[in-house]
């Protein structure tokens, strides 16, 4: 009989596999490991996730309908059924017999009236519930990919996809014919490759959500250890214009980039070959006020959150970039290139600013920065 212990997250209580069964030999954690699902290094994703939900339910100004399809032990729809108001019922699914016993057990421990357990396989549930969501949480092992279809029928607009990816090696370029099989699209190894990555995830669900006449746009996003995570907004129509903002990134390495609606390669003008990627979504990485709102509602509203100091560290930085340019600069890239000692980030942020460009710090890296100068200028900046 598999051993479990009690765990408490937020303000739900869980029984989980016991943790200390599945560490490898180096100490660490391996939740692959466990027969059910449950992973106590996404506590954080989990925290900015019922602060997103919070968010998007005052601004929807109705109750919500919430699917979490793929539950494991239950623990993100519990949470949401326990601390975000106005939730009128959350759906908590997982197709495997363990466990949806532990999603029995742990429902039976936190007894939320308005939490309807189910036990079937994730398309099904997904498609038979067509048009019944107002907040999908797709958190799966590995690629969200093969759900996308589905969770995008379920959603009733205006509505909120959020979504894990933790197949990052792929996304990020180390596994590019995998990418292009799972996204339909290029990956690229740069000191951006995260971005690209994240980009790629967006992109395709937006093409996915297009084929059922749904636009998907970035509310919040955030690359964080081992996974992406995306908020979209999901709206009726408008696919269109945001196809428009979807592309290709012409790159090189001496760090030249741009941007195009159709693949252009051919010659930098260093006189290396251009390295094409894409299509992906180009756009902004969210909207700078909602990410404002989820950063206070953590701020003001959620003392209970353990991680808190390092969830507003992060909303900070997401709230900073949300809407500058895409594709940031690494300081130490740009040095190295040129054999150069690299200027501290927030000299180069002034400099920029002085010089009157836009210059912000990027989430993605601690010594990365977003601006709209042009490549020559930032090289000149480096250069002294």
């Amino acid at each position: 009989m598999m051993r479990t212990q009690r765990v408490r997250e937020g303000r739900v209580e869980l029984e989980v596999p016991e943790l200390e069964s599945f560490r490898a030999p180096s100490g660490d954690f391996v939740p692959s490991l466990t027969p059910v699902f449950y992973n106590p290094h996404m506590e954080f994703s989990r925290d900015i996730g019922v602060a997103a939900v919070r968010v998007f339910g005052r601004r929807a100004g109705r109750r919500l309908r919430i699917c979490d399809p793929l539950a494991g032990v239950g623990v993100r729809g519990l949470r949401y059924a326990a601390e975000v108001e106005g939730v009128e019922e959350v759906v908590v699914n997982d197709a495997s017999e363990e466990a949806f016993g532990f999603l029995r057990r742990n429902l039976s421990l936190n007894p939320l009236p308005h939490v309807i357990p189910r036990h079937e396989e994730a398309h099904l549930l997904l498609w038979s519930c067509r048009r019944s969501f107002q907040v999908v949480d797709l958190d799966p092992f590995g690629s969200p990919s093969p759900f996308l279809e589905a969770s995008c029928a379920s959603l009733s607009p205006p509505a909120m996809l959020a979504l894990t990816a933790t197949d990052t090696a792929c996304l990020a370029g180390v596994y590019p014919l995998a990418c292009l099989r799972k996204y339909g699209a290029l990956p690229v190894r740069a000191e951006y490759s995260h971005e690209a990555g994240m980009r790629i995830l967006i992109g395709f669900c937006q093409r996915v959500a297009g084929i059922q006449g749904l636009s998907l746009l970035p509310l919040l996003c955030h690359s964080t250890r081992h996974y992406f995570r995306v908020y979209l907004l999901c709206r009726r129509g408008g696919v269109r214009e945001v196809l428009r903002e979807q592309g290709y990134l012409s790159s090189c390495v001496c760090g030249r980039r741009s941007f195009s609606r159709r693949p252009e390669g051919g010659t930098c003008e260093c006189g290396r070959r251009r390295e094409i990627s894409g299509p992906m979504w180009l756009g902004r990485l969210g909207e700078g006020g909602f990410v404002e709102e989820v950063r206070r509602t953590v701020e003001v509203e959620a003392s209970d959150f353990r991680l808190r100091s390092q969830e507003l560290r992060l909303l900070e930085l997401c709230a900073e970039e949300a809407e500058a340019p895409p594709f940031f600069y690494d300081s130490h890239a740009m040095a190295r290139r040129g054999s150069l000692s690299p200027p501290r980030l927030e000299r180069i942020l002034e400099g920029l600013r002085d010089r009157g460009y836009r210059a912000v710090r990027t989430h993605f890296s601690p010594t990365g920065f977003r601006t709209d100068a042009p490549f020559e200028e930032v090289q000149r900046f480096f250069r002294g």
